[in-house]
């Protein structure tokens, strides 16, 4: 029996824990902050941690002028972890931030801002017949 209890408490430890409280908080992008990117698919995308709320999900991507090049079409993907993505103009090479919101089901907003450079592919080495 003493094996059980000491299970029971592990679990409820483990679910009690600010880490498994937390909702809303961003786990990965793509492109990373702060990353060189070759070849940029034309889409960023948000990870976050459970509970964000489907109210008014916000992705806005800018250049190093401050001109907006993505295409207005935020997207908060439900399941297992919420993904939030938008897709961009073609991009040149140079930097960009982009701006993300969310809104949990509890009300609390997260936002942030991540930056990534967008750099020319390099050229082939391959000899053309």
């Amino acid at each position: 029996m003493p094996k059980l209890i000491k299970l029971a408490v592990s679990v409820l430890l483990a679910l009690a824990s600010p880490a498994s409280i937390a909702e809303g908080v961003l786990l990965k992008s793509d492109p990373k902050h702060n990353a060189e990117v070759a070849n940029f698919d034309g889409t960023v995308k948000f990870w976050f941690s459970g509970n964000v709320g489907e109210r008014s999900p916000s992705v806005v991507v800018v250049d190093g002028q401050g001109k907006r090049v993505d295409n207005g079409d935020t997207r908060l993907v439900l399941g297992e972890r919420h993904r939030l993505t938008a897709t961009t103009q073609p991009l040149p090479p140079g930097p960009y931030a982009v701006r993300y919101r969310v809104i949990t089901e509890d009300g609390l907003v997260v936002s942030g801002i991540s930056k990534f450079t967008v750099v020319a592919a390099a050229a082939s080495t391959e000899a053309k017949p």
